[in-house]
């Protein structure tokens, strides 16, 4: 009776036992759901495909972006990683349920292709880190100009220049209607006759015949000397790209020239006397007076800079008659340098009568050092 008894409380606690066993399993869902508390940013899609655009200008789309959180989610910052891409979302605040827009910007101009690697980033309180979306777009260029720059590259002073600008559309009847430049006092523009011509497609590569224009840019003979930037601006009859911008650049370079570029003095030491000698010619040989010869400097004082002598004179012609002679000046400097020298750094500056270029600045550049007194006391030896 007692065995009987025994097993009977036994399975009385078996069962008593069960209940517990099965609270501890009912509960770590509770545990879990507590894990995933705070704030949660989703988006509607982490891809955006724009397909197949234009390269006239930007186009757009929106992600819906939520919290589906149970606390208050704040969205930083949205970065992207070009700048062509951009986003720009509603609110930055979003209680839990709340959603907002972000709008995805794309900007196609002066693009081509499959553009790869475009996202955007957005950052927020969300502990589970950062949302990304990808961008995906084929840029169609649908006006093409080669070369893509009108460069004149380096062009002497009184040089005159042209370069001709092909200027292709995606259909037979293109042309260009109107072309201007921003920079007329260095250069003109002049629009030929517009023919059929053959173009491969961007994106099939197949021969398409299509409209062409040949565009005449023209740089004067009167640039001034220095570097020229200016814009061309081009009026279609494509409406899905009507207007095409084109830079236009020369570097001018004088007639009158320094050989060297620069006069390097290299390292000097206190006392010790210097003498460089440089030539200043005409590329074109046309005859120029020199009037003054000066060392222009802000890192020496004026007592240094007297100890400075610059001086010309004009080039020799040469004995033999059958030798090129050279138009220009030799241009010396010389002087002694000086402990207060230290850095000599400025411009030897040399006025002239030549049109165009009554300035002609050419680099100069030293260093003064004192010997130490080890390399004293080896020379003394």
């Amino acid at each position: 009776m007692r065995a009987h008894t025994a097993a009977f409380v036994a399975a009385l606690v078996a069962i008593a036992g069960a209940p517990v066993s099965m609270a501890q399993t009912v509960a770590e869902p509770a545990a879990s759901t507590a894990s995933q508390s705070g704030p949660r940013l989703t988006i509607s899609t982490d891809k955006v495909d724009f397909g197949e655009v234009d390269d006239s200008g930007p186009v757009h789309t929106t992600v819906t972006i939520t919290n589906e959180g149970d606390e208050v989610l704040e969205i930083g910052n949205i970065s992207v990683t070009c700048g062509c891409t951009a986003g720009e979302v509603g609110t930055k605040t979003l209680q839990p349920g709340e959603s907002t827009e972000l709008t995805v910007n794309f900007d196609a101009r002066n693009r081509a292709g499959q553009q790869h690697g475009k996202r955007v980033t957005i950052d927020s309180n969300d502990p589970t880190g950062a949302k990304s979306i990808e961008v995906d777009v084929w840029v169609l260029p649908r006006v093409v100009v080669e070369p893509g720059i009108a460069s004149f590259g380096q062009v002497v002073q009184g040089e005159a220049k042209t370069v001709i600008l092909s200027v292709k559309g995606m259909t037979s009847d293109f042309e260009v209607l109107s072309a201007s430049i921003d920079r007329e006092d260095a250069f003109s523009v002049r629009l030929l006759e517009p023919k059929v011509s053959d173009r491969e497609h961007p994106r099939t590569g197949e021969t398409i015949e299509v409209g062409e224009s040949l565009i005449e840019v023209h740089m004067s003979d009167q640039a001034r000397v220095g570097r020229i930037d200016g814009g061309l601006r081009l009026e279609t009859n494509d409406p899905n790209s009507p207007v095409k911008n084109i830079r236009v650049t020369a570097v001018v370079a004088g007639d009158i020239a320094a050989e060297p570029t620069r006069v390097s003095l290299a390292a000097l030491t206190p006392g010790e006397k210097f003498e460089e000698t440089f030539k200043l010619v005409s590329a074109r040989g046309i005859p120029f007076q020199v009037k003054k010869a000066t060392l222009v400097t802000s890192t020496m004082s004026t007592l240094d800079r007297d100890q400075i002598e610059v001086s010309y004179a004009p080039i020799p012609k040469p004995e033999d008659e059958n030798e090129k002679a050279e138009v220009g000046y030799f241009v010396t400097v010389k002087g002694v340098a000086t402990d207060s020298m230290r850095i000599i750094q400025g411009s030897i500056v040399v006025l002239t009568d030549a049109e165009g270029q009554r300035v002609v600045r050419t680099p100069i550049t030293g260093v003064v050092r004192a010997q130490s007194a080890a390399a004293d006391q080896n020379q003394g030896r």
